[in-house]
């Protein structure tokens, strides 16, 4: 993708993903993130909690997949952030979705401002809102 291709209003190729214990402990194992809230079901009720919750880490981690997945393998993400929430248990079906909302020439860089929000798909619960700034090869800009 260039950034010549990109208008503000764009949609960003959604991502669906289901969390599983499985893939919550592989991000944990990834990460070196053991904490017993990511894996250990009687630990995470014991803290009053339905179950073991994903890492707030994995839930951007996936945003900049979409991001990546969608912007192609020549974009450089510049920067992420988002704000959790709400809990994310095994067995959540999330949507992962953007919208570009400026595209901009700045010192040279061509720069593609994004929005973003995470949702459950099976209740309407919020998980995660944020924005990002992407950097996308020009046609008419040599590197």
């Amino acid at each position: 993708m260039y950034f010549e291709d990109v208008v503000a209003g764009q949609q960003i190729i959604p991502l669906q993903r289901e969390v599983t214990l499985t893939s919550m402990i592989a991000y944990a194992g990834a990460t070196w993130d053991f904490h017993r809230l990511h894996y250990d079901p009687e630990y995470a009720r014991a803290q009053g909690l339905a179950g073991p919750i994903a890492d707030g880490q994995m839930i951007g981690a996936l945003l900049a997949k979409m991001l990546v997945d969608w912007a192609g393998p020549d974009a450089f993400l510049k920067k992420l952030s988002y704000r959790l929430r709400s809990m994310v248990l095994p067995g959540d079906r999330l949507m992962f979705r953007g919208v570009v909302t400026e595209t901009k020439l700045e010192e040279g860089r061509t720069l593609v401002f994004c929005e973003l929000d995470v949702s459950k798909q099976d209740v309407p619960a919020i998980v995660a809102s944020g924005s990002a700034v992407v950097e996308l090869p020009s046609r008419r800009i040599a590197p």
